[in-house]
């Protein structure tokens, strides 16, 4: 199934259209129930790198006052088929997942590394200066400048030469505490040669919210399950995948939000749900329950993302993507929004698919979030009477 969206990011309009996802490589777990299947995902086995890629074209820009607000840049841009550990930001996704808490140390622990690593490698060096790596790792200031080879480099090159300890060098030349390590080839340098920067929280280091999941070594490597905060692994709970409906279909005045479970996310980070509009295209999934025509879930509707758009995100970036994302739900808390992409009436199926936000935590101020818009990320699809997870409520 094919639809065309208009992205809105700051004054720029953009058209794309979606591709049929496929999300056969997610790695699963059967669980059956009575004659009832369900496919869960297997989040041991489920990482930043083996997510399928984006579907869809997207980029986001911020403003220059913005930017001085937040502290740090988030803007970023990001094509059809790339994968989405190059698209996510650290800050956009950690209140879910606590990623942040990680050191290459820790991280290293769960995966195995492939290869040394060298400053180039941790993404996040290309824009620490010798003052934000002293306040991360505040032992670095009673080291001389000569034991840490970057920084004497990176102070070398711009006239300072000296055998003081770095700390005394900060103080008297504040000009100098404030180059930018990208300056160097930082290839040049192991991972050891700052030490210990590998034992160091990547939330102390200058801007870590801006880098990218995939500049952090072995970080998409990480199962999900193991993250500092991990994914509910539990299956939630569950309904029926009685009907899909497809796109004949259309919203009635009479069928209200309490008839539907999936909507929209805004501050608190809760699913409202949202009828689809009377008279518009309404595809749909509708749900049955173990306890029959009493359960809470029998006869509600999972709309489509593809047929309805409703109202996201809180604070600045609200208005981005103008201020809309496809309805779904938080079923697995709000690293994501599942949506339902797709239904085929001929062969009783429905598909699915994730979408992220971009997110930011500007100094004294609340956090504020843009719609999910990025997306979808093609995901685990369910046939008629098979069990579909629509998690906790959320």
């Amino acid at each position: 199934m094919k639809f065309t969206k208009y992205l809105l990011i700051a004054t720029a309009l953009i058209p794309f259209t979606l591709s049929a996802p496929s999300s056969a490589d997610t790695p699963t777990i059967t669980y059956s129930q009575g004659q009832y299947l369900a496919q869960a995902p297997d989040w041991s086995r489920i990482t930043w790198d083996n997510l399928p890629p984006l579907q869809q074209a997207g980029y986001l820009s911020i403003p220059e006052n913005l930017i001085s607000v937040f502290g740090y840049d988030p803007s970023r841009s990001w094509s059809a088929g790339q994968k989405v550990d190059s698209v996510v930001m650290l800050g956009d996704a950690d209140d879910a997942f606590k990623m942040s808490n990680f050191s290459l140390k820790s991280i290293s622990a769960l995966v195995v590394p492939t290869k040394e690593l060298t400053l180039k490698d941790f993404g996040l060096m290309q824009w620490q200066t010798p003052a934000s790596l002293v306040k991360a790792i505040p032992n670095l200031g009673n080291l001389s400048v000569k034991q840490v080879p970057p920084i004497a480099a990176l102070l070398s090159r711009n006239g300072v030469q000296s055998r003081q300890r770095i700390s005394q060098i900060l103080r008297s030349n504040p000009q100098a505490a404030n180059l930018a390590l990208g300056k160097l080839d930082l290839s040049k340098y192991a991972i050891e040669s700052v030490p210990e920067l590998t034992k160091t929280p990547l939330n102390k280091f200058k801007s870590w919210q801006q880098s990218y999941i995939s500049q952090v070594p072995g970080l998409n490597q990480v199962p999900f399950s193991k993250m500092p905060q991990p994914i509910d692994s539990d299956l939630g709970v569950v309904g029926v995948a009685s009907t899909v409906f497809g796109s004949s279909e259309h919203g009635e005045a009479r069928v209200g939000a309490n008839y539907f479970i999936s909507g929209s996310v805004k501050r608190g980070d809760t699913t409202t749900p949202v009828a689809c509009s009377s008279g518009k295209e309404c595809s749909y999934l509708e749900l049955g329950d173990f306890a029959g025509s009493k359960g809470a879930l029998y006869g509600k509707r999972w709309a489509s993302g593809s047929s309805q758009q409703v109202k996201g995100g809180y604070g600045f970036l609200a208005a981005v993507n103008g201020g809309l994302e496809p309805t779904g739900r938080l079923v697995y808390g709000s690293g994501f929004k599942v949506a339902l992409t797709g239904v085929n009436e001929s062969t009783g199926t429905a598909d699915f698919g994730l979408f992220f936000r971009i997110c930011a935590r500007p100094p004294f101020m609340p956090k504020t979030c843009t719609p999910y818009f990025i997306g979808p990320v093609p995901w685990i699809g369910v046939k008629e009477n098979n069990l579909v997870i629509v998690g906790t409520g959320q």
